[in-house]
């Protein structure tokens, strides 16, 4: 079934209502859902599943609202599975996903590991946008917030590292974007949607 748009934004782009808040927002800020041949809710962040979409605020809380209250059966209009852990399986779906934007990045020349390796970028002008493992404390993250450079928390060290085919990386530096470019808006935006599925209290410390 196709999907229809409810309205569109300022700039034309299309509109989707999440079936828990009724708020309107672009695909990118929501997460779509679809029912799959067993019955069960998948999500569907690469917006690609056949099937009817089924629409959430990208945030935690909200999941969870569905789930409890059932609200998947009734955007279906039929009988779903949609697992307690759930918003779990997408918080870890979302890391992965802007883990690979990351290692994209690596492999394309355009992100660096390591304090030294990333102050060397920020001193040559080329960063653009810094990531720091949830661990991240003390010293070394006051010298990358003087850089005044944007900062995003991010996994911890070890899945950072493993990016970078190391044991850990606390510190990561992506150079600024070039014209055709879209990795500092991509990882940025990603990791701010990965962390909006963390439970209440590791969110706190993120």
């Amino acid at each position: 079934m196709m999907e229809s748009h409810l309205s569109v934004s300022a700039d034309g782009g299309p509109l989707r209502k999440c079936i828990v808040t009724g708020e309107q927002a672009a695909p990118e800020r929501m997460i779509r859902f679809v029912v799959g041949p067993e019955g069960d809710v998948v999500p569907d962040l690469a917006r690609r599943l056949p099937g009817r979409g089924m629409w959430l605020k990208a945030e935690r809380g909200v999941l969870e609202q569905a789930v409890e209250k059932k609200l998947f059966g009734k955007a279906a209009r039929r009988a779903v599975r949609a697992a307690d852990d759930l918003p779990a399986r997408v918080e870890r779906l979302l890391l992965e996903r802007v883990l690979e934007d990351l290692s994209r990045a690596r492999r394309a020349g355009r992100a660096v590991a390591g304090f030294v390796r990333v102050e060397q970028m920020i001193g040559q002008g080329k960063a653009g946008l810094l990531i720091v493992a949830r661990e991240a404390d003390g010293d070394g993250l006051s010298k990358l917030r003087a850089s005044g450079l944007p900062i995003e928390r991010l996994a911890d060290a070890p899945a950072l590292g493993r990016v970078f085919g190391r044991d850990h990386a606390v510190y990561v530096a992506i150079a600024r974007d070039d014209a055709g470019g879209q990795f500092i808006r991509r990882i940025s935006e990603g990791a701010g949607r990965w962390r909006a599925f963390l439970p209440v209290d590791a969110s706190r410390q993120s």
